[in-house]
This record gives C-alpha cells, structure tokens and sequence, in this order.
C-alpha cells in the first residue's frame, strides 16, 4: 500500500533542504530516489517481508537530518583491533585508527521504500577493499553511535567490503545508542573474490527510542566462505536483512544469531540465503531470549536456483519464551528448483525447563543462579562461535551470563 503525499510531507521538506546543497550531478540520481521513496512510502503489513514489522507509522513522522557531531564518551573500543568511528553518521577523526572510509558511496536501485529514502539522503560510511592475497592484520571495528539530540533525528550510511580472491578478514559492526529518538538506516555491499574468507560480526545494543534498519547483501565467488554472526541486546525498533547469494561452486556461508533484547522492543531479522551455483553449503542457527513484552521474528528462507546440484543446507531455529507476554514469529522457509540436494530446516519455541530448573534448587543452587545457568547453557551454541575473546566477554557481560558464574547455595 502506497503513502499518501500528505504523510510524507516533512520528508519532502526535509529533502528539498538537503538536496540544495548539493552540485547537479549529485543532486539528479538522488532526486530519482527520493521519488521512488515517495511512491511506496516505509513498508508496512501489506507487504509480506514486513508482514509483523509495520513501519508505515514513520510515514508522518518528523526527523531532522544530522549535521552536527558530538562528543560521546567513553567509546568502548576493543584491544587489538582497528577503528572505525560514526556517531550519527558522521566520521570522527579522532578516535579512528583505520583508513578504511570513503566519502562518497553507490547508489544502487532500491528494493522497498526503505532503501529509496536510504539512498536519497546516504552519506559514505566503510569502504574495505582488499587486494588479492591479502590478509587484513588486525579485527576492524566501526561504530556506528546513535546520539540523542534536542530533536528527533535521522541519518543514513551505505558501506561497502570487496576482498579480492584468497584475502581475509574479521570486521564488527558495533551499533549502540545513548537515548533519544532516532531513525538509522544502514547497507552494506559485500563481494568476495575466489577463495576470499570473510568473518563478520554485527552486535546492536540502540537504545529504547532508536528505529534501526540495517541490510547485508553479500555475493560469494568460487570457494568463497562468508561466516555472520549477529546478536540483538536493545532498541527500540530493529529490522535486520542479511542476503547471501552463492552465486559460484564451491561457496560456503554460516550464519548465526542471537536476540536477546530488552523489554518493550521489536526485532526483526530476515535472512536469506540463495544457492546459484551447484557443490555449495548454507548453514542458519539462531536463538532467541524473548522476554517480557517484546516481540521477536525470523525469517530463515534458502532458495536453491535450477541447476544448483549437489546444494546443502540446514536452517535451525530455537526460541525460549520467558514470559508469558513476550512473542515469537519464527519461520524456516525452502524454495528448492533442483533435484539433487540434501537440505533440512525446522523451528521450536518453548518456554525454560521448570524440570531442569527444580533440579538445580534441589542441589542448593539459588533460583537466579539456575535460570542463568540454563540461559547460558541454550545461548552458547551461538557464544562458542564468537572467536574474539574480548568480544565474546563484552556480550556475556551485556546478557548477564558471563561464562563463569558465582554459585550461591542455599541454606
């Protein structure tokens, strides 16, 4: 369902602003998307991608563009690795350490309403590119700091990762927020040449009032491994869309996830995997800590295309419901095209052990103490993949479940 031009009133004004600072030739091809914006508006129920994700209600919201930075402190920068800095779109030289940023960036033709505004107002963000046989010597961690200001506010980034053939690297996206309402959108273009080995890592901890939108389109050459792990802690508003094609043989992609988010939010991960090419490997595992009054969804689809032989794959979905007003929407989802594959998919939703949980009491183990057990015990499928060690502390601390707990016995 297309918006009403009313509703979409103080985008229009927001742009024609924005859109007379810039020379023609910049000015043309973003004026294009900003009248594809214009025509769908955000997505909403009607669609089935947003079907329990209705963003229509930004429609006739009034979000000031970003041009001014602030001065955030602490940052939480991690040892031993390189840094990229955004607090509300914008770079900040000082606490940087990496020179992988552009300032201009593709526009590409937009998908839904979503990616129009996106490229229509974009400013330049990650730009990683490496040449064959290239080795990326430290992690890469680019924070994206959503800072609350005096009104609400918005600011979009596109970014791009292109490794040449048999080049390697461990990159982390880092979004968290401070407060405030605020919409983000973010994509990310991601190419990997023959043989190429990307691990990469996104963590989103936005605070209560943020509305982040954030999609990975990732294309695997010949051999190619794509390893993704994400994990959900906050916001307010999430929706995550992560497209994996494997469009040559021999590519492989793990995917991963954990959202454990906080009362009262909405997150929504979409992840699609799509095999084009035959003697190729997809594996999804996600977990869910869904807890009181917040509502999660998932959607887990492989595709595997004519001629794509030899395809295998597994999508395996787990959801803990943890209170009686918390809500999961979890759906695994096959489109096969070809004959000779081996894939397999399923979803569980339940609820904590009660019998698991009376055992623990029953040998003195006090009741926080035992569910924490419990709740780390079904995390750490996903925890056990996160191969940098101050990483995986930084979100055992977040979820309260740090991997040695102190063990209290009652009396």
């Amino acid at each position: 369902m297309s918006a009403q031009p009313h509703e979409l009133a103080t985008y229009s004004a927001q742009f024609e602003r924005y859109a007379n600072a810039l020379t023609a030739a910049e000015r043309a091809p973003r004026s294009v998307q900003f009248s594809r914006f214009l025509a769908s508006g955000f997505p909403d129920k009607h669609q089935e991608d947003w079907r329990y994700s209705d963003l229509s209600a930004l429609n006739e919201r009034n979000y000031e563009p970003d041009v001014t930075t602030a001065d955030v402190s602490p940052i939480a920068l991690l040892p031993d690795a390189d840094a990229l800095v955004y607090i509300n779109g914008h770079l900040q030289d000082a606490p940087s350490t990496s020179r992988w940023h552009s300032d201009t960036c593709e526009l590409p033709p937009p998908a839904t309403g979503v990616d129009a505004l996106n490229a229509a107002f974009a400013s330049g963000g990650l730009r990683l590119r490496l040449d064959r046989d290239t080795k990326l010597e430290k992690p890469l961690q680019v924070l994206f700091i959503s800072h609350a200001e005096a009104q609400a506010s918005m600011s979009h980034q596109r970014h791009r990762i292109e490794l040449g053939d048999q080049a390697e690297a461990t990159v982390l996206l880092d979004f968290s927020g401070d407060g405030g309402e605020r919409l983000a959108t973010h994509f990310f273009d991601v190419r990997l040449g023959r043989g190429a080995r990307l691990t990469l890592y996104r963590i989103q901890n936005e605070a209560v009032g943020g509305t982040l939108v954030t999609r990975i389109d990732a294309k695997l050459s010949r051999d190619a491994k794509f390893e993704a792990l994400t994990v959900d802690l906050g916001g307010g508003f999430i929706r995550h869309d992560l497209d994996v094609v494997l469009a040559e043989s021999g590519a492989e992609t793990i995917v991963a996830g954990l959202y454990a988010q906080a009362k009262n939010s909405h997150i929504d991960n979409h992840v699609r995997a799509v095999h084009a090419a035959p003697h190729c490997t997809s594996r999804m595992t996600y977990r869910g800590l869904i807890d009181e009054k917040t509502k999660a969804v998932f959607n887990g689809k492989v595709v595997v295309q004519p001629g794509a032989q030899k395809t295998d794959s597994e999508q395996r979905i787990a959801n803990l419901l943890l209170s009686r007003k918390a809500e999961v929407n979890a759906k695994p989802d096959l489109e096969i095209y070809a004959d000779d594959v081996k894939c397999a998919h399923g979803a569980t939703v339940g609820q904590l052990d009660e019998v698991a949980l009376a055992y623990l009491r029953s040998r003195g183990i006090a009741k926080d103490v035992a569910r924490a057990m419990l709740l780390r015990a079904f995390a750490l499928e996903i925890l056990d993949r996160i191969e940098w060690p101050a990483l995986r502390t930084r979100i055992e601390s977040a979820l309260h479940l740090p991997s040695e707990l102190t063990v209290d016995f009652e009396a």
